[in-house]
Protein backbone atom coordinates (compact mmCIF):
# COMPACT_ATOMS: atom_id res chain seq x y z
CA UNK A 1 0.00 0.00 0.00
CA UNK A 2 0.90 3.58 -0.82
CA UNK A 3 0.79 6.15 1.57
CA UNK A 4 -0.87 7.83 -1.18
CA UNK A 5 -3.63 5.83 -0.92
CA UNK A 6 -4.00 6.16 3.33
CA UNK A 7 -6.58 8.65 5.00
CA UNK A 8 -7.39 9.71 8.14
CA UNK A 9 -11.35 10.11 8.90
CA UNK A 10 -11.88 13.12 10.63
CA UNK A 11 -14.41 14.23 12.71
CA UNK A 12 -15.26 17.94 14.77
CA UNK A 13 -17.70 17.41 16.82
CA UNK A 14 -19.53 20.62 17.89
CA UNK A 15 -22.79 21.21 20.01
CA UNK A 16 -25.03 21.17 17.08
CA UNK A 17 -22.97 20.08 14.07
CA UNK A 18 -20.07 17.92 12.75
CA UNK A 19 -17.45 19.19 10.15
CA UNK A 20 -16.35 16.05 8.59
CA UNK A 21 -13.28 14.71 6.23
CA UNK A 22 -10.95 12.18 4.65
CA UNK A 23 -7.95 13.64 5.04
CA UNK A 24 -4.07 12.33 3.73
CA UNK A 25 -1.22 11.88 5.48
CA UNK A 26 0.24 15.27 4.35
CA UNK A 27 -3.03 17.04 5.31
CA UNK A 28 -4.89 17.38 1.91
CA UNK A 29 -8.29 16.94 2.59
CA UNK A 30 -9.42 14.62 0.25
CA UNK A 31 -13.72 14.95 1.01
CA UNK A 32 -15.49 16.98 3.18
CA UNK A 33 -18.83 17.08 4.70
CA UNK A 34 -21.27 18.77 7.48
CA UNK A 35 -23.55 16.93 9.76
CA UNK A 36 -26.27 18.03 12.69
CA UNK A 37 -25.64 16.13 15.66
CA UNK A 38 -29.31 16.79 16.73
CA UNK A 39 -27.67 16.91 20.41
CA UNK A 40 -32.08 17.40 21.52
CA UNK A 41 -32.23 13.58 20.97
CA UNK A 42 -29.72 13.14 23.75
CA UNK A 43 -25.97 11.72 24.11
CA UNK A 44 -26.52 8.16 23.32
CA UNK A 45 -28.21 9.17 20.04
CA UNK A 46 -25.02 12.00 19.23
CA UNK A 47 -22.74 9.13 20.20
CA UNK A 48 -25.25 6.65 16.88
CA UNK A 49 -24.57 10.02 14.76
CA UNK A 50 -21.09 9.94 14.72
CA UNK A 51 -20.17 6.50 14.76
CA UNK A 52 -22.77 6.57 11.75
CA UNK A 53 -20.88 8.93 9.82
CA UNK A 54 -17.52 7.73 10.59
CA UNK A 55 -18.86 4.29 9.61
CA UNK A 56 -19.81 6.37 6.51
CA UNK A 57 -17.13 7.89 5.73
CA UNK A 58 -14.37 5.09 5.71
CA UNK A 59 -17.22 3.23 3.76
CA UNK A 60 -16.61 6.01 1.08
CA UNK A 61 -12.84 6.33 1.37
CA UNK A 62 -12.97 2.27 0.29
CA UNK A 63 -15.21 2.79 -2.43
CA UNK A 64 -12.89 5.48 -3.88
CA UNK A 65 -9.61 2.71 -3.15
CA UNK A 66 -8.12 4.62 -0.38
CA UNK A 67 -7.50 2.74 3.07
CA UNK A 68 -8.96 4.40 6.42
CA UNK A 69 -6.26 3.81 9.05
CA UNK A 70 -7.12 5.87 11.82
CA UNK A 71 -9.78 8.03 12.92
CA UNK A 72 -9.66 11.81 15.02
CA UNK A 73 -12.45 12.96 16.90
CA UNK A 74 -11.89 16.39 18.19
CA UNK A 75 -15.18 17.55 20.59
CA UNK A 76 -15.46 21.02 22.81
CA UNK A 77 -14.49 19.52 26.12
CA UNK A 78 -12.52 17.80 28.66
CA UNK A 79 -12.11 13.92 28.35
CA UNK A 80 -10.90 11.71 30.81
CA UNK A 81 -8.76 9.58 28.52
CA UNK A 82 -7.74 6.90 31.71
CA UNK A 83 -11.56 6.09 31.75
CA UNK A 84 -12.70 6.92 28.24
CA UNK A 85 -15.34 9.24 29.48
CA UNK A 86 -16.37 12.71 28.52
CA UNK A 87 -15.83 14.73 32.36
CA UNK A 88 -16.95 18.46 30.72
CA UNK A 89 -18.31 19.55 27.77
CA UNK A 90 -19.03 23.38 26.53
CA UNK A 91 -22.32 24.08 26.21
CA UNK A 92 -23.72 24.76 22.89
CA UNK A 93 -24.55 28.44 21.34
CA UNK A 94 -27.72 29.94 22.38
CA UNK A 95 -29.88 31.89 19.90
Amino acid sequence: MRSGDEVVVALDVGGTGMKCALVRPDGTTVHSERHATDARRGPDAVVDTVLDVADGLAGKARAAGLTPVACGIAVPGVVDEARGVAVWSAPGRRR
